[in-house]
């Protein structure tokens, strides 16, 4: 029961900081690049390769990774975003957010992974 609670808890603070990336200064850079999305997802993914590198046990990995991370960092809010400067004609734009996110997403959770071992 303390580890439902406590995710809940690491979720709700997740979201909340998620959408606060969301709305804050990020926002003035929006119509070159999803900044914000780009932002947490490359934050996240460096936040999961150092816990992964520190051989973190199952609950801190449940209460961070799952919890923390996985409402901070938006898979959906991404491809929502790609589709959308795709439909709006941007699509070289789409390239590089995709290879930004993507490629950039596994350089750094592999930094992350380097940095907690």
């Amino acid at each position: 029961m303390v580890l439902a609670v406590g995710f809940a808890g690491a979720a709700a603070l997740g979201a909340l900081l998620r959408w606060w990336a969301g709305v804050s200064a990020f926002r003035r850079w929006r119509d070159h690049l999803p900044l914000p999305t780009l932002t947490v997802n490359l934050v996240g993914s460096l936040a999961l390769g150092w816990l992964a590198g520190r051989g973190v046990s199952s609950e801190t990995a449940t209460l961070v990774g799952s919890g923390f991370l996985g409402t901070f960092t938006t898979f959906s809010t991404f491809v929502r975003e790609s589709h959308g400067l795709v439909v709006a004609g941007d699509r070289s734009k789409a390239l590089v957010y995709v290879g930004l996110s993507v490629g950039g997403g596994v350089a750094a959770a592999l930094l992350g992974l380097a940095l907690g071992g």
